[in-house]
């Protein structure tokens, strides 16, 4: 059974596609941070029937380490989780990042061509993966979060702010962690899983079956140490050059066009211009009988 010390006081939740990994490392790199097992437990989502033992369970002792987390990004768009996290821990700090949405939801289908899990055009994918659109629904995902929790336990941030500056970006992070700063190399400031093609579509559909088995079956920590290797990753894609696919101009203002009421809430939640940052307002809605 765990320690009293293991029990997790904060979690990323989102959203997909807006740097968790290169989090997830960062964090786990600080000695006063005690991670899960593996990255994506999914626990108060997915696998929520399995109990909060066995979520527990998947704790090292954490010995002094003053934060104990893990990361799962689907919880953010999860109707459940915000409930359900309330009330295993009502003090459970929350981090989240989010990333334009439609530039969010083509990361997420060039991933699942990546993956060998997809290959036909974004546009038809949109209606295969519904999750590529709804995930970026942020205003309506954070008020659950914000009618369950205090403000000042929800750091939000935005995947603009990673790029711009990575080690202000996760300072941020540490300080609302209340860990110390910890300056990261430059190879760790770097990107760790930039957007590729598979060298082989089979071999890079049958590693992701493999990896899903070895979740299945109780390897979830070897899977994420695979998973996160950069030279797993190099021999299965090859990271894309000038001839990164991109999307089609016209899908991308139809796109935007539905969040941008979603987009227009976050200025007010988070007290900053989101919207204006991402180019969005509300002459971006369609003219009235237009």
């Amino acid at each position: 059974m765990p320690t009293v010390m293991s029990i997790p006081n904060f979690a990323y939740v989102g959203t997909s596609k807006a740097g968790s990994t290169w989090l997830f490392n960062a964090v786990a790199r600080h000695p006063e941070v005690q991670l899960a097992s593996s990255k994506g437990l999914y626990y108060f989502d997915q696998h929520f029937d399995r109990g909060p033992e066995w979520y527990l369970n998947q704790f090292p002792p954490a010995g002094d380490r003053r934060a104990v987390g893990e990361f799962s990004h689907s919880y953010l768009s999860s109707p459940m989780a915000a409930d359900r996290i309330a009330e295993f821990n009502p003090r459970m700090r929350l981090l989240v990042c989010l990333r334009e949405p439609v530039d969010r939801a083509f990361s997420d289908y060039l991933d699942l061509v990546k993956n060998g899990q997809y290959d036909g055009p974004f546009s038809t994918a949109l209606e295969v993966f519904p999750r590529l659109l709804d995930r970026g629904r942020y205003g309506t995902h954070l008020q659950r979060y914000l009618d369950r929790f205090p403000r000042e336990q929800i750091h939000v941030s935005l995947f603009d702010d990673l790029r711009e500056d990575p080690q202000a970006y996760v300072d941020e992070v540490f300080t609302f962690l209340g860990v110390r700063r910890l300056e990261l190399s430059p190879a760790d400031l770097k990107s760790r899983m930039p957007a590729g093609t598979p060298r082989s579509a089979a071999v890079a559909a049958g590693a992701k079956s493999a990896a899903k088995l070895a979740k299945r079956t109780g390897l979830a920590r070897l899977r994420s140490r695979v998973k996160r290797s950069r030279l797993v990753r190099q021999a299965l894609y090859r990271p894309y050059r000038d001839d990164r696919p991109t999307i089609d101009p016209a899908l991308a203002a139809e796109l935007r066009v539905g969040f941008v009421d979603e987009i227009l809430r976050l200025d007010s939640m988070l007290g900053r211009p989101v919207s204006q940052g991402w180019g969005y307002s509300t002459s971006t809605r369609p003219a009235l009988g237009g």
